[in-house]
């Protein structure tokens, strides 16, 4: 497996705390820092201080020396101090929330560039639920939510060149499928289950530690599921 990965964690009703801290441990073990260093990119919640102190208590209990929230989701952000906590950082975590409010805020400061450089030098990356989504390559934007008539797709951080939705089997993967239909005939997505833990690379490889994804293809635009 290629040495650029991301780890994907996916929330959820069923999402248990001691679990998600033993996968929290699990990806901050492979930066092989013994008390690794974590920036916070709290963007998909609007860097929401309540979200970023229940998450950062897991992570630190993870087994980090420290979780830094990277300040980005402000229109008077303090950029030049966002970018230092994450380049200092030893491993960078995206938060859950909505996949779009969280490519905005990156890409309002031009810090899906900066992330991506860092992704490629070697920077180990791990999210939760809409951070998932957000590390593989596209989302969906719907201007009257439900209508996918109204649906187009946006840019993801593509540092994994998937296409990710996150526990969205009890409506059978609909926001997924819609994404497929956009991407056209040949496109294939993941849907990653809730309470699930996976590893990704830059090649395209998927590996889960729990229960497996649901891999769904667009065959001539027809959507089908392969597993």
């Amino acid at each position: 497996m290629s040495e650029e990965v991301v780890y994907l964690i996916t929330g959820g009703p069923s999402a248990d705390e001691k679990q998600r801290i033993m996968d929290f441990q699990r990806a901050l073990q492979s930066c092989g820092k013994p008390e690794p260093r974590v920036a916070y990119v709290g963007t998909a919640s609007n860097d929401n201080k309540v979200f970023f102190h229940l998450l950062k208590k897991s992570i630190l209990k993870a087994g980090a020396k420290e979780v830094v929230l990277a300040p980005i989701a402000d229109k008077h952000a303090d950029i030049k101090t966002a970018k230092q906590i994450l380049s200092e950082a030893d491993a960078i975590f995206l938060t859950g929330g909505e996949v779009e409010d969280g490519m905005l805020w990156l890409q309002k400061y031009d810090l899906d560039v900066f992330l991506t450089e860092l992704y490629h030098s070697g920077k180990l990356f791990f999210g939760l639920s809409a951070g998932c989504i957000m590390m593989g390559q596209h989302w969906v934007h719907w201007d009257i939510e439900g209508d996918d008539s109204t649906s187009r797709l946006f840019d993801c951080l593509n540092f994994v060149p998937m296409t990710f939705d996150a526990h969205g089997e009890k409506e059978d993967w609909k926001e997924l499928k819609c994404a497929l239909r956009l991407l056209g005939s040949g496109a294939e997505g993941y849907g990653l289950s809730d309470g699930g833990f996976y590893c990704a690379d830059s090649e395209g490889h998927l590996t889960s530690f729990r229960h497996g994804p649901s891999i769904y293809s667009n065959i001539e635009g027809n959507i089908i599921r392969k597993v």
